[in-house]
């Protein structure tokens, strides 16, 4: 009896401790967070990578010689219910150090509320949250910069309109985030 406890004690162990958070993941309670049932794979026009989006989403493709983006969102919904999501391959030399966060602090124009360096998708990356107010409604910003190459990196952005559900819809943003796939 003890040996079949400790048989599924230790299986319980191994299986939860594999599923490691990131700093970024834990920065929202995503405990609730929704998995999408209906998505489609969309691949940036240079294929470079893919992401998974709801099937009735509107999603548009631009590049030009230095970037390939993806920008996607809920059209169905009003701005204030939605958010917009934004992933671009940019080609470029992108280092991650305190200089950087510097930059993209001294860049912004709203309050910079939570910023952090750690390792996204087993790849340095950079991301950080802004709080304000944009075209006369509260606006949240989590911009997310993940380092792919030595001179090529992905820019991830997800704008949040309104005061309701704003850690829903940036969760819901990050299960869609961790659907990228690098080709």
């Amino acid at each position: 009896m003890q040996f079949k406890f400790g048989i599924v004690l230790l299986i319980l162990i191994t299986t939860t401790s594999c599923v490691k958070k990131t700093v970024l993941e834990t920065t929202f309670d995503c405990s609730n967070s929704v998995s999408f049932s209906d998505t489609k794979k969309v691949k940036d026009i240079k294929k470079n990578f893919t992401i998974a989006v709801p099937e009735n989403w509107k999603t548009q493709l631009y590049y030009d010689e230095f970037q390939s983006d993806i920008f996607t969102a809920d059209t169905t919904k009003e701005l204030s219910d939605t958010y917009i999501l934004d992933a671009s391959w940019k080609f470029g030399e992108l280092i991650l150090d305190t200089g950087f966060e510097t930059k993209m602090r001294s860049n912004s124009d709203m309050n910079v509320v939570i910023s952090k360096f750690e390792n996204i998708q087993e790849k340095p990356a950079f991301w950080y949250v802004e709080k304000g107010e944009n075209k006369g409604f509260d606006y949240q910003v989590l911009h997310i910069y993940l380092k792919t190459s030595v001179d090529t990196y992905l820019e991830i952005k997800t704008e949040v309109y309104g005061s309701k559900n704003v850690e829903k819809r940036f969760c819901e943003s990050m299960q869609i985030i961790k659907s990228i796939e690098f080709i």
